[in-house]
């Protein structure tokens, strides 16, 4: 009714693969147990919590893209239905 039409099940499916992908982001790193001598475990420990964190980032972006998404899905349902009622009550 408002002269442009959205593809919402694309945009569904879109926020759907984000936040599939934020859950994938979902990881806790590790060691598997002794590496070996010297600072190896303590070195090893630091790369992986920085790594963490950096994929911890990752995934609350990837989250936010899906909420931005799924945001702009619901303006466009909005103005759609708003345009609707305006031209059911003539006032188009």
């Amino acid at each position: 009714m408002s002269g442009f039409e959205a593809d919402l099940p694309a945009i569904d499916a879109a926020a759907s693969v984000l936040r599939d992908a934020a859950d994938a982001l979902d990881v806790s790193l590790a060691p598997a147990g002794d590496l070996g001598p010297g600072r190896l475990n303590a070195v090893v420990s630091t790369l992986l919590t920085h790594a963490e964190a950096d994929v911890a980032r990752a995934r609350d972006s990837v989250s936010e893209l899906a909420g931005s998404v799924t945001r702009v899905r619901d303006s466009y349902v909005e103005l759609d239905t708003g345009a609707a009622s305006r031209f059911d009550q003539g006032s188009w």
